[in-house]
């Protein structure tokens, strides 16, 4: 690896890396499509300063491309891309091979294309010679002719590929499908933004007369406007109709644009068009004409003097309130231009009458017209009143009254940003000009003015930088991030759009210190293997020579060469243990902590456990062998090894681990039992991510009563038998601590107040002898209007049998995205599924039951006696028990707390006070029951900071009196 802090560049001091742009030096050069289809080695010239291995792996990599593995040739492509050099040569081959791989089926055609889509943003040549091949298909799914206009409108980087590919467009935007055609609209207006840049270049570079190429540009944009217009003048249908408008207004404003000046604003003047058809004339008069169509469509009480209204629907339609606002501003731009404007010789009265029709048509709809429609109608009074004062016309009068009546219509608009944006103008125009119509909600204008009207001019109607729709440059606009900032090029996450696992993981920083290259020597690994093997047979021969023993040896000697083998062996057992423990990891990868002593397996064990016939004869060698021994120390070993046996886990799991050379089979001895005990952590090892299936049992045993019930609500059907095919759901939310111990195994944070648990009771109550089977809960997403939805949710297993009789007990937890204190806001949706059907279930707990935990020690009457007096804080209800008894009057606080989670502060009849904590704000609430054991009247109080909160919680308290 290189040393190099930064990826982008390939190691040669100033070379570019693929991801660079350099097409002014490329895009002169041809490359045919079969140059490389013979050698696959870099220049020398490229590749002087890089590292022999950092080289090795590019070469290496190229004859890849040749693969029939799509995969292979795009990982390929994104190694050169981020590692690989500026050149021409391998630039062609990246793009000839993901040419060629895109004709493919159209799961892969799409994962291709959309690679190319972001290659061919920061090297258009490499994929230049192939732009017929990126041609849209009769044959093509949306999804693929959306990133091949995309890739078409990024290869027009010189003449004959925009007269290509703005032909391609002109069939296109008549495409049966409305979403594909409005994209066509818009990337034709890319095109004719493209070409003023690159007969710009060429200007630049020296190929053609700077006039001459501005000349041509505005005529592939003013060909683009001819289509546009008529496209508009045919289509019926409104979106296409106003993504034209939306078009048109870029590329008018890119042929009013110079350096300079800008419409009314600026203080230069435009030049001079050639446009001998009259193309803006007609482009306006169109503009003009869907103007008032859409204005009109707003306006429930059209004028009884219009004219023909229905022959007015059938020359224009309706378009979306953004292109009316598109509308505006154009035909305002053309409005108040200079009266020696080029675009449409028309006299001052003229243009007088259609400002004042305009703004009666903005005056009288403006109640009902878009928040986009009533910035532009703002802006638009602004200027012509603006004008007005600066030219001092004489027939002024009417327009700036209209203008003054829009602005102040604005001021009181119930919309919050058209009102800021109309007071700011007004107030900038009466310190400027002065207005004459309501001023009461304006800064008193000054004597001396403080603002000329030159000045505002400049504020309102200075010039601004030409729309685009073209991207960013990442550069220049550190803001501005392209995808291929965020994702890695070639990931699952950069073709989703999103994180996607382990896909999503960025490249880690270049080394600062280069690797050995003999770990990537073929010779140099060879050799070291070849040395190993050779010590490896010396050490086998020299072992089997030593342990070769004469048959006629004395009684001493071989029992000392017993002992010593002994030694021997208890040694290598000592070096294996530690061995073991060092190889051993967790399932995810990373090292675990060597394993106890209690846990290993010895390696005198494992021959006893592989071959069953040698352990019988072993093992009964060994116990003829031991029966010389006191018979209490075996009585007692052997009960500690049965105890130390029991503690152990299962040995077969931890032997399938242990690597082949670790087992020794050819010298079975006599087994080794450890007597510590073992760990609970080792006995769980293995089991993490073990999803088990809900216990099952009978309905009795389900309904018998648990400590859970004392921390419990009610339970709430929620599925019923009759309507599910036998299926019954009942649930109801767990408090307290038993909350507190669910919701932490279920892997969610306790202490989160809007996290919530719930006990299900699922049950078979078929009438029949009928089996339900695959019973599952399911989350079923998307938010409600004005609802909290549950940003995680845990739930059961799935249920795969259920017998008739049977039931199971299961919790399911949710979290939502916040706490509230408000009620009934919080919602969570799913669906309950079995094989005889599907059931939708809303969950919506009340504020009672999302309550958080109070403390213990409240001196109630202390906190209460700040709330005394404020009828806001303190809420009354009152309610009766007739007819009473003893038994529901005992039984009035165990039913407020089966309803909201409270605390009982004393004891009831005495004093039955509650306590609750809001999830949310944390305040507390307070909650006093006064009740008659004779009448069975009484009065609720509840006090808290929360009067909102204060209410609901006394109406869930009176409902639960009332059940």
């Amino acid at each position: 690896a290189s040393p190099n802090p930064s990826p982008l560049a390939a190691l040669a001091g100033g070379k570019k890396s693929f991801g660079f742009r350099d097409d002014a030096n490329a895009q002169n050069t041809s490359v045919e499509g079969g140059v490389l289809s013979a050698a696959f080695d870099l220049d020398d010239d490229e590749d002087t300063d890089l590292d022999e291995d950092h080289r090795l792996l590019l070469q290496s990599s190229l004859p890849l491309l040749r693969s029939r593995n799509s995969a292979v040739v795009l990982t390929v492509c994104s190694l050169h891309y981020y590692c690989g050099v500026a050149s021409i040569k391998t630039r062609a081959a990246l793009g000839k091979a993901l040419v060629r791989i895109h004709r493919d089926r159209r799961e892969i055609q799409y994962i291709v294309l959309v690679s190319i889509r972001t290659l061919v943003q920061e090297c258009p040549s490499a994929f230049a010679p192939f732009l017929n091949d990126f041609f849209v298909k009769g044959m093509d799914p949306s999804f693929t002719r959306m990133i091949k206009l995309d890739i078409l409108v990024s290869l027009c980087i010189d003449p004959s590929a925009i007269d290509a590919v703005l032909s391609e467009l002109r069939s296109y935007v008549r495409h049966n499908d409305k979403s594909f055609a409005c994209a066509a609209i818009i990337a034709v207006g890319k095109v004719a933004e493209l070409a003023r840049i690159v007969y710009d270049r060429r200007a630049f570079t020296g190929g053609i007369d700077a006039d001459a190429a501005r000349d041509e540009s505005n005529s592939i944009a003013l060909g683009c406007l001819s289509g546009l217009v008529t496209l508009s003048e045919f289509s019926k249908n409104g979106k296409v109709v106003g993504e034209c408008i939306a078009t048109i207004q870029r590329l008018l404003a890119q042929l009013w644009s110079k350096d300079g000046g800008f419409g009314s604003g600026g203080s230069g003047n435009i030049k001079a068009l050639k446009d001998p058809a009259f193309i803006q004339e007609r482009v306006l008069k169109r503009l003009l004409l869907i103007l008032i169509r859409s204005i009109s469509e707003q306006d429930e009480e059209p004028d009884e003097e219009e004219t023909n209204t229905n022959r007015l629907e059938d020359r224009a339609v309706a378009v979306p309130p953004p292109a009316t606002a598109s509308l505006l501003w154009t035909i305002g731009e053309w409005l108040t231009m200079s009266a020696q404007t080029l675009t449409w010789n028309m006299d001052s009265a003229s243009k007088s009458k259609i400002r004042v029709q305009v703004l009666r048509m903005l005056a009288k709809a403006f109640s009902r017209l878009d928040a986009q429609i009533k910035l532009q109608a703002l802006h638009l009074a602004s200027k012509v009143f603006l004008m007005n004062k600066s030219d001092h016309g004489s027939s002024s009068a009417e327009e700036n009254s209209l203008s003054e009546f829009i602005l102040a219509m604005g001021r009181a608009d119930v919309m919050q940003d058209v009102r800021d944006r109309a007071r700011y103008e007004s107030n900038v125009l009466h310190l400027s000009a002065g207005l004459n119509g309501d001023t009461s909600m304006l800064q008193q204008r000054p004597s001396s003015n403080c603002m000329s009207v030159e000045k505002a001019r400049k504020m309102l109607l200075g010039r601004k930088p030409t729309a685009t729709s073209l991207p960013l440059d990442g550069k220049e606009f550190g803001s501005a991030k392209n995808e291929i900032d965020i994702f890695r090029f070639g990931s699952l996450s950069s073709i989703v759009g999103l994180k996607a696992g382990g896909s999503s993981l960025p490249l880690p920083d270049w080394a600062l210190v280069n690797s050995s290259s003999s770990l990537r020597d073929p010779e140099v690994l060879r050799q070291k293997k070849a040395a190993e093997d050779e010590a490896d047979l010396y050490d086998d021969s020299s072992s089997g020579s030593s342990s070769s023993d004469d048959d006629t040896s004395s009684s001493d000697s071989s029992s000392s060469s017993d002992d010593s083998s002994d030694e021997s062996s208890d040694s290598d057992s000592e070096e294996e243990e530690e061995i073991v423990s060092d190889i051993i990891f967790e399932s995810n990868g990373v090292a675990a902590k060597p394993i106890p002593a209690s846990t290993q397996v010895s390696n005198d064990l494992l021959p006893s456990m592989i071959n069953d016939e040698d352990d019988d004869s072993s093992s009964s060698a060994s116990s003829s062998s031991d029966d010389s021994s006191d018979s209490d120390s075996d009585s007692d070993d052997n009960l500690e090894g049965e105890t130390a046996e029991q503690n152990q886990p299962v040995v077969e799991e931890t032997l399938f681990d242990l690597p082949a050379d670790t087992i020794n089979t050819t010298q079975p001895s006599k087994p080794q039992y450890v007597k510590e005990a073992s760990t609970g952590s080792s006995v769980a090892s293995g089991l993490e991510g073990l999803v088990m299936s809900p216990l099952v049992v009978n309905k009795s045993d389900a309904n018998e009563p648990s400590n859970m019930d004392d921390d419990s609500g009610l339970w709430k059907p929620l599925v019923r038998p009759e309507l599910s095919g036998g299926l019954s759901v009942k649930l109801r939310f767990i408090f307290g601590q038993s909350r507190a111990k669910e919701v932490a195994t279920l892997g969610l944070d306790p202490s989160n107040p809007s996290t919530v648990c719930l006990q299900a009771h699922i049950e078979n109550m078929r009438t029949d002898v009928g089996t339900l089977r695959h019973v599952r809960i399911v989350h079923r997403r998307g938010a409600s209007g004005g609802s909290i939805s549950p940003s995680k949710v845990i739930l059961p297993p799935e249920i795969s049998v259920l017998k008739k009789g049977q039931a199971s007990i299961v919790f399911i937890g949710i979290t939502f995205e916040s706490a509230t204190d408000r009620d009934g806001v919080a919602l969570a949706k799913f669906d309950v599924k079995s094989d005889r059907g599907s059931t939708s279930i809303d969950i919506r707990p009340s504020i009672g039951e999302m309550l958080d935990t109070p403390p213990k020690n409240i001196d109630f009457d202390a906190a209460t006696s700040g709330f005394e007096g404020n009828k806001f804080l303190m809420i009354s209800v009152s309610f009766s028990l007739s007819p009473i008894d003893d038994e529901k009057f005992e039984s009035v606080p165990t039913k407020i707390l089966k309803h909201l989670y409270l605390r009982q502060i004393g004891e009831w009849p005495d004093k039955g006070c509650f306590v609750g904590k809001l999830p949310e704000s944390g305040d507390h609430v307070y909650i006093r029951i006064e009740c008659d054991k004779v009448t069975g009247s009484g009065k609720i109080t509840v006090c808290g900071n929360n009067a909102m909160a204060s209410n609901s919680i006394a109406n869930l308290v009176k409902s639960s009196l009332r059940d």
